[in-house]
Formats: C-alpha cells, sequence, structure tokens
C-alpha cells in the first residue's frame, strides 16, 4: 500500500550570513508516522524543524504540508503544532485554560471547545487535573498539558524539539512509552528532534541520521542501528568496535579480512569490494562472545576493565596490547578484571564498510 506524503522538504539549503546550516535537504514525510530527527548540537535538526513550521524560512528549496507548497507561507497559517523544550505553558493558566487557549484564539464554539479538550485530556491521562496550575504539576504532567495543547487543535502535523530532555531518566523512559501511544491513537504524523539516541530508537517508525545539515542515513531503528552505512552512523548510534581491515580475498561472496597485526576473518557480504581495499569493521559489543576456554578460530585477550549497568556488564578487552574491543554481556559471574579471554564473533552481524 503506497503511503501518503504528508511533509516534503525539496532541495531545501538554509544559510545564516555566510554559513550554511542545513544543505539541498530533501526528506519525504509520510502520513501517520513518527519520525526522528537525530543528531549533535549544531547539525541542523532544529533548523529543519523551523523550516517546516514557518518560524525560519529557507534560504532555497521548497516546504509542502499536505500536497501545499508552504514555502512562503506564515507560520500560523500552516497545519502544524509546535512544542518546544521548555513546554511554555501559561503559568497562570490552570491545565483547562492552557489546552483551550488556541481553540479560544480560533473562536471555536464554547461547546466544542469543551468536548475536544476534556477528549485530549483523557487521552494524555490528566482527568482530575483540569484546574490546577503549572506550577502544582510534575514535569511529567507539564509535558502531557504541552501535548494535548499540540494536538488539541487537530494538526497534520506535530514538530517535537527536545521535548524530553528536561525529565529524569525514569520518568522520560515512560514519557517515551506515552509518546509513542498517543501517537498511535491520534495517527497524526509525529516529527521529533533529539540528539538522544535511546529516545530515536525507543520511539520512531523511521530515524534521519544528520550530521552537518545533511542526512547521512535515513531508516528504521533496526536498518540504522545493525546496518550502518557510514562509519559517522556506527559511532553515533549506539556502541561499536570500529576496527581497520584489508580485504585479502574474495571468493563467492565470501571476503576474507586482516584486521588487528594479521587476524583473519571470512564474512559473507553482498557488497562489492577489491581485493587489498581498506575498509572498516563495525563490530557491536553485543556480538563480542568472551569465552573462558580456547575455541577454533578464537582470538586471545585480557579482561582491562568492566562496567556494570543493571541489566548487563561491558567487558573491555585488550587485544595484543594494541586494541581494546567492548563486549556486552547479561552474565558476569564467569568474568573478573585481569582474566584471559578467548573472543569470537557474530559474523552475521559484522558490516564491513570501505574506508
Amino acid at each position: 500500500m503506497e503511503k501518503n506524503v504528508i511533509v516534503k522538504l525539496s532541495n531545501v539549503t538554509k544559510k545564516f550570513d555566510d554559513t550554511t546550516v542545513i544543505k539541498d535537504f530533501s526528506l519525504d514525510i509520510y502520513e501517520g508516522e513518527f519520525i526522528t530527527l537525530l543528531g549533535a548540537s549544531g547539525c541542523g535538526k532544529t533548523t529543519v524543524l523551523k523550516i517546516i513550521s514557518g518560524l525560519e524560512d529557507a534560504t532555497t528549496g521548497k516546504v509542502f504540508i499536505a500536497n501545499k507548497d508552504v514555502t512562503n507561507v506564515d507560520a500560523t497559517k500552516r497545519e502544524v503544532n509546535t512544542i518546544f523544550q521548555n513546554f511554555a505553558l501559561f503559568p497562570k493558566m490552570t491545565v483547562f485554560e492552557n489546552i483551550s487557549f488556541g481553540l479560544q484564539m480560533k473562536k471555536v464554539p464554547k461547546p466544542e471547545i469543551e468536548q475536544r479538550v476534556k477528549k485530549v485530556i483523557d487521552l494524555v491521562k490528566l482527568k482530575g487535573f483540569e484546574n490546577r496550575y503549572p506550577h502544582e504539576l510534575s514535569g511529567g504532567q507539564q509535558q502531557r498539558v504541552a501535548i494535548a495543547r499540540g494536538v488539541v487543535m487537530n494538526p497534520k502535523v506535530l514538530l517535537l524539539d527536545e521535548s524530553l530532555c528536561s525529565l529524569d531518566l525514569k520518568l522520560k523512559k515512560n514519557m517515551q512509552v506515552e509518546l509513542k501511544r498517543i501517537q498511535k491513537e491520534l495517527g497524526i504524523t509525529f516529527i521529533y528532534v533529539t540528539h538522544a539516541q535511546d529516545e530515536a530508537l525507543s520511539m520512531s517508525d523511521r530515524i534521519a541520521i544528520m550530521n552537518q545539515g545533511v542526512i547521512e542515513q535515513l531508516g528504521t531503528p533496526q536498518e540504522v542501528y545493525s546496518h550502518p552505512k557510514s562509519v559517522f552512523v556506527a559511532d553515533f548510534i549506539g556502541e561499536a568496535n570500529i576496527l581497520d581491515a584489508e580485504v585479502v580475498n574474495i571468493k563467492d561472496n565470501i571476503l576474507t579480512l586482516s584486521f588487528m597485526n594479521n587476524k583473519e576473518i571470512s564474512i559473507k557480504t553482498n557488497k562489492s569490494f577489491n581485493k587489498n581495499d581498506l575498509v572498516k569493521i563495525i563490530i557491536r559489543p553485543e556480538d563480542v562472545f568472551p569465552q573462558i576456554k580456547e575455541v577454533k578460530n578464537s582470538i586471545h585477550g585480557k579482561i582491562i576493565d568492566s562496567t556494570y549497568s543493571g541489566y548487563n556488564t561491558k567487558l573491555y578487552i585488550n587485544i595484543d596490547d594494541q586494541y581494546t574491543l567492548k563486549s556486552t554481556i547479561s552474565d558476569i559471574n564467569d568474568f573478573k578484571d585481569g582474566q584471559d579471554v578467548y573472543i569470537t564473533f557474530d559474523k552475521e552481524d559484522i558490516e564491513v564498510l570501505k574506508k
């Protein structure tokens, strides 16, 4: 089934004086999807959001919302709403008044206002809080008010700019689940901006990983994590062991690679490589398996450190006094610092990229 494009950015460039922050940027965003613009500070992701909302003008290029060219349309006339990271609630208005404010400005009839506000209050689970003021609410409750105020206007697109960054870790995890639930129930397109990879991975249908004003990779969370198309993506999203290697043999789509002081590993790939190509091997820590006893084709190493996070343990394993590999395991009982181990890899999940 073909998806409808609700937001289209076509060859958008944005310059501030002589500095280009967005470069020939094109992206189709589909109706009803949760898409995240993920990147480090200064990569241009918030500027993209502002161009969609109309708070910034594109220097060149076009912006379409619901098949309408809105490139030169005022922000107040675009069918989008924005939730900012500071929530921007009116401190002297109650929850009900905050949520209904936009509807009142549009002179929506009072009975309809009552009906729509009640519906979104139920949606964000704030029933019983209608008469409280923002200072009487927790951070998570304020976040819910901001969401309710955004969706009560029935926008075609909801824009969220680092909207969870001010919450503590546990509350942030809970709100990730709630945001996704609300988005699915409403069917509204959410465009979310963040630098936090865990937020992007847990909530998104697709992630656009940005770097210096361009998209490095666009795909599902599984695609960008398991099959990064560049070293930047592999290094930015999740953790990765990134190793230099050389192609020493190719046969029937099997690459034999030399790495870490002439050790060899054979990997199946559909990508095109030539003998003697210099490449990068990307191995996620969960695909590095340490064992106490030596097995065939294993690599000897020594545990030099470990960190426990509650649900798993990360081992730091030294190879030949030159390389340190990270390995994530669920059970630490068999391992301790200073211990000799023998490493094998899950070859199915190893990515090879041209250097």
